[in-house]
């Protein structure tokens, strides 16, 4: 039985570090720099991967591997990596598999730079993929993953943005959000097969937070520049591509597509303007 734990940090320092490990062939590497810190690792299968890093004061990580949502399902071949650089910033990595004998291997990552930043990356099945990157303060990201074969990245600059991804169900979907500026919100939802949602958003207090695509297929890529801008999406077909931009302040657009095979494209440019469409 392989176990390996690696503990790096000045004795100067005030840090809390929580290992467990049950299984065979896991890794644990922890670095803390600065005071009141706090580490958790909790490793319950075979052949997981964790680091966590963190620099500067009052920070809390936990990265667990097995052994939650109920059952004590092990996570195998999981790799987690989590860095922390300010104050208050909290992260947690959450990764299993969907049964115990389960092997396919899962990556999720944690970068945070800031302060009083939070975020949160789960999978209830291995072969999954997750990415955050959160620059600023006061940023909220939350990843969920079941089934198998999903993509999800999230990149926040800025303070107070929040965004999600909710990719439980079928398989083989990928989200990506960005957002730059103060107070923009964007959330993503996706319950079929081999779907694609991009969504950027650049300004202030932009909403895109009902992308929503239950059918199987669907493309959306969305782009939002200036403030105050909301968009909403549905896709309950197959196969529809969906586009939508937007620059400047105040505009609204809604689409949704419900049948098969459908394209739009919505340009909104300047102020106060409101696209719906609907495709049956």
């Amino acid at each position: 039985m392989k176990k390996s734990i690696l503990f790096l940090g000045a004795l100067a320092f005030t840090a809390s570090v929580s290992f467990a490990q049950t299984g065979s062939g896991n890794s644990s590497t922890t670095d803390q720099t600065g005071n009141n810190n706090t580490a958790t690792v909790d490793q319950l299968g075979n052949d997981n991967i964790s680091t966590l890093l963190q620099d500067g004061n009052r920070n809390e990580g936990t990265v667990l591997q097995g052994g939650f949502g109920g059952g004590s399902v092990q996570s195998n071949n999981a790799e987690a990596f989590m860095n922390q650089i300010g104050n208050d910033n909290e992260a947690l990595i959450q990764q299993r598999q969907g049964f115990s004998g389960g092997t396919a291997a899962s990556y999720h990552e944690i970068i945070q730079d800031g302060k009083e930043n939070y975020a949160r990356l789960r999978t209830f099945n291995g072969g999954n993929t997750g990415f955050v990157l959160q620059e600023g303060n006061r940023n909220d990201a939350d990843g969920s993953q079941s089934s198998s074969s999903h993509f999800l990245e999230i990149i926040q600059t800025g303070n107070d943005n929040m965004a999600e991804v909710d990719q439980l169900g079928a398989s083989n979907n990928s989200a990506f959000i960005g957002q730059e500026g103060n107070e923009n919100q964007g959330k993503t939802f996706q319950r079929g097969d081999g779907n694609s949602a991009d969504f950027i958003q650049v300004g202030n207090r932009n909403l895109a937070v009902d992308i929503v695509q239950q059918g199987d297929g669907n493309f959306f890529f969305g782009d939002q520049i200036g403030n105050d801008n909301e968009s909403t999406l549905l896709q309950d077909g197959m196969g529809n591509d969906a586009f939508v931009f937007i620059n400047g302040n105040n505009n609204l657009t809604q689409l949704t597509q419900t049948g098969m095979g459908n394209f739009s494209e919505q340009i909104q440019a300047g102020n106060g303007n409101v696209s719906v469409v609907t495709q049956n």
